[in-house]
C-alpha cells in the first residue's frame, strides 16, 4: 500500500506501475547491496532499508504529468535522514552512501526496463536528477551528524579524563613531598611531567571544540617580553624532550595573553622536534617589524606538500605523514595556533620545501588589546 504522501487519484499510469514494484526494487537491491557494499552486509533489513520505502515512492508520484517537469521533487528531509542514520553506523563512510545509491539507481531502472514502463526523456531526466539529489544531500548530512557524533564523543571523553589527571599530579607531588630516595623521586617527576603533557592535552582538545563549536577565544592580556616567553618554552624543549632548538632575535614588548602564547609555542616547537629531522637543529627566531611581533620556527626534513599547507591548521586533520607515524596526536594543535594568532589580530602560515625546510610563523600585532576589546 502506497504512502499516502500524495493523494492516488493523480498517479499517472506509469506513477502507478512504478509504485506497484517498490517491494519488489527494494528486494533485488536489498540483495544486491550487501553483495557489492561490504558494511551492508551485516546490517537488518529494517536499517538497511531505512528511507528508501518513502524516498521510492516520491519518485513514483514524480511520474504524474504535473509533477514531472520540475526537475525532480525536493527529497532534502527525507535523504538527509537517511544520511543520518547511516552516520550512526560504524563502518559507513561517504563512499558507502554513494555506492549504495548507485546499486540503487541500477536496480531501479534495470526493473523498470524489464517490466515495460516505458519513460519519456524528461521522466527519466526527472528521476535521475531526484536520485542525484538525494545522494547529495545524504552524504552532506552524513558528514555534518559523524563531525557532530566525533565532537560530542571527544568532548565528553576530555572531561571525563582531567579529574583522574588531576588526582595522578596530586599523588605525584604528594610523593615528593615525602621527599623519597632518589630513585622514585625520578620516577614521581616522569609521572608528573606526564600528567601535565596529558592535562595540557585535555585543554587543548576542549579549546578546539569550544572553537569549532564556533565560541570565541577569551584572552586575559598582559604586557611581557615575546622574546623571554619564547626562551622559556625552548628551555623546556631542550630539558624535557632533548630537542636541539637554537633561539635567536630580539627583546619585543608586547600586549599578549602569556599562557595563550605559551601553549601556541610549545604546540610549534613541539611539532617540529616531533616532524623534523632528528640530526639537524630546530632555529626559532623572534623579531618585530611594523608593529608586529613575528616567532619563527624552522626545522628540517620531509618538506610538508603545498595542498597540506590548510589542511593542518584545520580541527583533527593530520597529514598523511603524521597519520603514519606512531607520534600520538588529537590533531588540535596547528589548529589551536591559529586560533590564538588570529585572536591577537594576527595569522599562523607554514612554508615548506625541501631547500629552506618547514617554517611556522606566528604574526601578530605587538599591542593585541584593540582585537580583544571589539
Amino acid at each position: 500500500m502506497a504512502l499516502p504522501l500524495t493523494p492516488i487519484d493523480e498517479f499517472s499510469l506509469n506513477s502507478h506501475r512504478m509504485l506497484d514494484l517498490r517491494d519488489t526494487v527494494l528486494h533485488v537491491w536489498s540483495g544486491q547491496v550487501r553483495a557489492q557494499v561490504p558494511p551492508a552486509g551485516g546490517i537488518s533489513e529494517p536499517v538497511l532499508i531505512d528511507t528508501l520505502p518513502v524516498l521510492y515512492e516520491r519518485m513514483a508520484a514524480l511520474l504524474t504529468p504535473a509533477s514531472f517537469a520540475r526537475d525532480g521533487f525536493d527529497v532534502t528531509s527525507i535523504a538527509a535522514e537517511h544520511g543520518i542514520e547511516r552516520a550512526h553506523l560504524a563502518d559507513f563512510q561517504p563512499e558507502t552512501l554513494v555506492a549504495e545509491f548507485h546499486v540503487f539507481r541500477s536496480v531501479l531502472f534495470d526493473m523498470l526496463d524489464a517490466h515495460e514502463i516505458l519513460l519519456s526523456a524528461p521522466e527519466r531526466r526527472a528521476l535521475h536528477l531526484t536520485i542525484d539529489r538525494a545522494v547529495r544531500e545524504s552524504v552532506r548530512a552524513f558528514v555534518a551528524a559523524g563531525a557532530t557524533l566525533r565532537e560530542r564523543f571527544a568532548g565528553a571523553l576530555a572531561h571525563d579524563l582531567r579529574q583522574p589527571v588531576t588526582n595522578v599530579l596530586l599523588a605525584a607531588d604528594l610523593i615528593l613531598q615525602m621527599e623519597p630516595p632518589a630513585a622514585i623521586a625520578e620516577w614521581a617527576h616522569r609521572i608528573a611531567r606526564n600528567g601535565e603533557r596529558m592535562a595540557t592535552m585535555l585543554g587543548e582538545l576542549l579549546d578546539a571544540l569550544a572553537i569549532q563549536a564556533g565560541d570565541r577565544l577569551q584572552l586575559t592580556l598582559e604586557e611581557f617580553d615575546l622574546y623571554a616567553l619564547t626562551g622559556s618554552v625552548v628551555e623546556r624543549a631542550r630539558d624535557f624532550q632533548g630537542a636541539d632548538v637554537r633561539l635567536a632575535g630580539i627583546p619585543v614588548l608586547g600586549w599578549w595573553s602569556r599562557s595563550a602564547l605559551e601553549r601556541a609555542l610549545e604546540n610549534i616547537i613541539g611539532n617540529a622536534h616531533k616532524y623534523g629531522d632528528a640530526g639537524a637543529p630546530i632555529e626559532v627566531t623572534v623579531s618585530e617589524n611594523s608593529g608586529r611581533a613575528i616567532v619563527a620556527v624552522r626545522n628540517q626534513g620531509k618538506p610538508i606538500p603545498p595542498e597540506e599547507f590548510d589542511a593542518i591548521f584545520q580541527q583533527f586533520v593530520r597529514t598523511k605523514d603524521a597519520g603514519a607515524s606512531a607520534t600520538a596526536g588529537w590533531g588540535v594543535g596547528l589548529p589551536y595556533v591559529r586560533t590564538v594568532a588570529q585572536s591577537h589580530g594576527g595569522s599562523a602560515v607554514v612554508y615548506s620545501d625541501a631547500g629552506t625546510g618547514t617554517v611556522f610563523i606566528i604574526d601578530i600585532p605587538v599591542d593585541a588589546r584593540p582585537f580583544q576589546q571589539g
